[in-house]
């Protein structure tokens, strides 16, 4: 680090009972390293220089920008609060698009955390980015500024309506923005409650560090999906299953529209539970099998929610995460763009492939452009089976499916309970599916199984 570097943050600091910061973070660095071989060191340059052209040119003039291991640390001298926090967000956003635009840096993603800081705090950071004379910067401005006492001593991470000693006056949370990121992967790791035991039963499920209310649905079973690119039985779909007033009810319809929070969470917790376990059951048998694991768009998208979720989608080992899938339901129409994408880019390191679940007809898909969604599902009406598709249902699930096609993903149906329903599908150009044409529900998820349509039709029949 500088002089001149050293003397701005100094100035920064002074007459300030705190500092806000913005701190990036590369993710998918090692990925692009693997891709570029032998000119890494040229392309590590190129992301470092490109990032603090494009940072510092939104920056006020007396902000500081400090590059650290796998990033930088933005010293904010004027803003504070929400204000720091959205900008933080904005910038982050905006190089995570200006990236997608390079063929080779296209994978390269930026998490950022806002946080207020006293300067031991601040010189701490500073340390273990590996920025050299942090402690000079801890010694020098102690005259120039006091440093704070603070309520969290642990120092951790703030959401940005919390209160500083600084400014307890001020009510944060009108101002939160709903696009400020959630932690980095590393630090939702490092934030993780102790191991919870996959493979045990879910009565055990009251020793999971939150609240889990009495279950309304039945049983917790696996359907499992055929996909015709492949002409396999592949990933089962694990789902809550409830009988009532004579109808075979799934996933949320077992709540019979109770939305109370800790409810809808204590499903998805079960349901991961579950999938763990049964892939594991068969993998002990020797057999590997797929898993599809739905999670309600509530249960992740708030912070301290999303680390209990993952606590127990972190049990199974990265090399065996290649066998799940992870669908997000219930995903409102006025979710914040900036808000999914952070979402969707979090869950990437617990599965191979992320799934949006959408209602039929959806054709506009642009809000999820930056996702990394490899498939789109949506699920028939139970009395379609009777009825049959009209004329109005089939051009809306056609033209969903060409919207698909269009951005590069892939299509799925789910309740395909006839044959004449699981034909219109692939002709429409969906390619996965699930429901009574393609199998029975199950305890444990099915091995991959060879299966033709042909098969699957006559037997629908």
């Amino acid at each position: 680090m500088t002089t001149d570097v050293l003397d701005r943050i100094k100035k920064a600091l002074t007459g300030r009972d705190g500092i806000d910061i913005g701190h990036f973070q590369w993710i998918n660095l090692e990925m692009i390293k693997n891709e570029v071989g032998e000119q890494w060191i040229e392309v590590r340059k190129k992301i470092y220089n490109v990032s603090a052209q494009y940072i510092e040119k939104r920056l006020a003039k007396e902000d500081v920008l400090v590059r650290c291991r796998g990033g930088f640390i933005l010293v904010f001298a004027t803003l504070s609060g929400a204000d720091a926090a959205r900008k933080t967000a904005e910038l982050s956003n905006g190089l995570n698009h200006y990236f997608l635009g390079d063929r080779i840096l296209k994978n390269l993603e930026i998490s950022s955390q806002s946080k207020e800081l006293s300067v031991n705090e601040f010189a701490e950071l500073v340390k273990r980015s590996d920025v050299s004379q942090a402690a000079e910067i801890g010694q020098a401005s102690q005259s120039a500024i006091k440093a704070v006492t603070k309520k969290d001593a642990a120092g951790n991470w703030r959401d940005i309506d919390r209160r500083s000693a600084s400014s307890a006056q001020r009510d944060l949370s009108k101002h939160k923005s709903p696009d400020i990121p959630a932690p980095a992967p590393a630090q939702i790791a490092k934030d993780l409650p102790p191991s919870i035991d996959a493979t045990a039963d879910l009565d055990k499920l009251s020793s999971l560090p939150f609240k889990v209310p009495t279950a309304e649905w039945d049983e917790i079973i696996f359907k499992p999906s055929w996909d015709a690119k492949f002409n396999y039985i592949t990933a089962n779909f694990c789902l809550p299953h409830r009988q009532h007033n004579g109808q075979e009810l799934y996933g949320r319809q077992t709540l019979l529209g109770n939305d109370d929070p800790d409810i809808l969470q204590a499903m998805d917790h079960a349901v991961a539970t579950t999938a763990q376990r049964g892939f594991l059951k068969q993998l002990t048998g020797g057999k590997k099998c797929a898993v599809v694991i739905p999670v309600n768009y509530e249960t992740v998208i708030g912070t301290q929610d999303r680390i209990r979720y993952f606590s127990i989608l972190q049990n199974i080992p990265q090399a065996q995460r290649k066998y799940f899938y992870i669908r997000v339901d219930s995903i409102p129409d006025g979710a914040p763009i900036g808000q999914m994408e952070e979402l969707f880019r979090s869950m990437r390191i617990f599965g191979s492939n992320l799934l949006a679940k959408i209602e039929p007809g959806t054709v506009r898909l642009n809000r999820f452009e930056n996702c990394s969604i490899a498939i789109y599902c949506s699920s028939l009406e139970r009395k379609w089976a009777r009825t049959g598709l009209s004329e109005g249902v089939i051009k809306k699930l056609v033209d969903q499916a060409i919207s698909i096609r269009r951005i590069g993903a892939r299509g799925a149906l789910t309740q395909v309970d006839t044959a004449e329903q699981l034909q219109f599908g692939i002709d429409a150009g969906y390619e996965i599916f699930t429901g009574a044409a393609i199998g029975k529900d199950m305890k444990s998820p099915a091995p991959l199984i060879e299966a033709t349509l042909q098969s699957l039709l006559s037997k629908a029949a």
